[in-house]
This record gives C-alpha cells, sequence and structure tokens, in this order.
C-alpha cells in the first residue's frame, strides 16, 4: 500500500471495538473570496455552534439533533430575529 492511500481506522478498545471516525472542526463562515448569503452564513454559523456544544460535551455523539436545534435558537436569537425561510425546489 503507498503513502498516499488512506486505510479504514482501527478499532480501538476503548471504544468497545469500533471504529470512531473523526469529526472535523467546522469551517469558516465566509471563505477568502466568495460572497456568502444570508441562509449561508446562518447555516455556516449554526454548524459552528452546534460542534461547539459537541465539543463541550467531551465529543460524545447521540445529541446531533439537540445539538443543531439549540445552535439555530441561538443563532437566530444573535442575528436578531425569526429564522430565514426555507426555499423549497
Amino acid at each position: 500500500m503507498s503513502a498516499t492511500q488512506k486505510t479504514a481506522p482501527e478499532p480501538s478498545r476503548s471504544t468497545g471495538g469500533v471504529a470512531v471516525l473523526p469529526v472535523a472542526a467546522p469551517q469558516d463562515p465566509a471563505p477568502a473570496g466568495k460572497t456568502v448569503s444570508e441562509a449561508e452564513k446562518r447555516e455556516a454559523l449554526i454548524r459552528i455552534a452546534a460542534y461547539s456544544f459537541y465539543e463541550r460535551r467531551g465529543y460524545v455523539s447521540g445529541h446531533e439533533l439537540e445539538d443543531w436545534l439549540q445552535a439555530e435558537m441561538e443563532v437566530d436569537r444573535q442575528m436578531g430575529g425569526a429564522p430565514l425561510s426555507r426555499q423549497t425546489d
């Protein structure tokens, strides 16, 4: 196997023999040189907030929906109002 090929994570004893994939930290809401809509900015801020809740809990999974909903409420409150309406295609 070459050095550039990725392999699956090895199961560990601390996780009961289950392989645990690392979770990437969220990215900045506005990458350099890109125009971001209000909806994209809101979603990025929600992702960051939800990740911070996950981080504060010690990276314990199983609370993703709770974290997301709490993050939505906080971001909407900080942005000064009601959530943006979602477009349906």
